[in-house]
């Protein structure tokens, strides 16, 4: 009898991590349809030598911030390439330009809202949330963080000491076979991940901790417009990052299970405030002040966003569909 049972619980096992495994397959296969053009895309950019043009376009802007204008390149870098890329330039600058923690905090906090936008707006873009919108999101929001750091450090003349750097730059520029083999070994870290965040999710379901995660979330998700349907993929995205939350988002909204409105919200908080631990140990490696790397970035993510919600309040379910319109997704008067 115990053999018996023993037995009919492993095909049980064998059945629920096969099923995983499919939905899993799902998930990473809407995901990589969307990152792989757009990652090749970036590089054939890196290689033409693009980006320079568009750093000293925004010199000017730089100064706003109260950065040198050369800090530009090391964000459109980090915008249309990736975190790494950004943080590497950055890390190069802080001795040859004397940039102090204050300017080093500003300028990776900017990157922090403001990174891989190729990949993650596409990635959101097949959630249904057009680029014409979520692109001058990012920019504005990434741009107007650094503004109030930049600003704040030089009235309060806070932060001007030389930062304590213990990351060094890696070499720019890797070669083709480097980047091939840097992409698949980072799909195939993308496919574990989700792998175990969807297995953990459908456990925590069983056990009833996701309603309670829910509840708990609700007091914070419900003033940036984020509902119960959206708020389990809203907290993944924001610790895990956004190609895991994005991905899981896309399927639900090709299922037409989220309303348009919280699709929407969720995505844009995703898209300036996501992989926080991560992102924040990163940064905190060239001596940034965590207080504005962290706390700081998802408190002025929740104010960008509460501001967001009470102009969006305003807009007709037809004006909402035109921001965001996930397949399978009617209007939806839920907010």
């Amino acid at each position: 009898m115990l053999v018996n049972y023993n037995s009919h619980m492993l095909k049980q096992i064998i059945v629920w991590f096969w099923a995983l495994l499919r939905r899993t397959g799902g998930v990473c296969l809407d995901l990589f349809k969307v990152m792989i053009p757009a990652l090749i895309a970036v590089k054939i950019l890196e290689i033409t030598g693009i980006f320079g043009p568009i750093a000293d376009a925004i010199a000017p802007v730089m100064k706003l911030a109260g950065l040198p204008g050369e800090a530009g390149l090391a964000w459109v870098t980090g915008m249309l390439s990736n975190m790494y890329g950004g943080l590497t330039l950055t890390a190069g600058m802080i001795h040859p330009l004397q940039m102090n923690t204050a300017q080093v905090t500003t300028l990776c906090c900017m990157l922090l809202v403001s990174h891989s936008l190729p990949v993650e707006i596409t990635v959101a873009a097949r959630a249904g949330v057009k680029p014409w919108f979520l692109i001058p999101f990012r920019l504005i929001s990434g741009l107007i963080f650094g503004i109030i750091l930049g600003q704040l450090f030089i009235l309060t003349d806070t932060l001007q000491s030389t930062p304590t750097v213990i990351w060094s730059a890696a070499e720019q520029g890797a070669g083709l076979v480097e980047w091939i083999h840097g992409t698949l070994r980072s799909m195939a870290t993308i496919f574990i991940v989700i792998l175990v965040v969807l297995g953990f999710m459908e456990i925590l379901d069983k056990l009833g901790i996701m309603n309670l995660l829910k509840r708990i979330f609700r007091p914070v998700f419900s003033p940036m417009g984020i509902g119960d349907e959206a708020s389990t993929i809203t907290v993944i995205g924001l610790v895990l990052g956004i190609s895991y939350g994005g991905g899981m988002i896309i399927r639900e909204a090709n299922r037409g299970t989220i309303p348009a409105r919280q699709i929407l919200a969720s995505v844009s908080f995703m898209s300036i405030c996501h992989a926080v631990i991560e992102d924040t140990l990163l940064v905190g490696s060239l001596g940034v002040w965590a207080v504005a790397a962290l706390p700081g970035r998802v408190l002025y993510s929740w104010l960008v966003m509460f501001m967001l919600l009470l102009v969006s309040r305003r807009l007709s379910d037809k004006t909402i569909l035109k921001l965001c319109n996930p397949r399978g997704e009617g209007i939806s008067s839920s907010d």
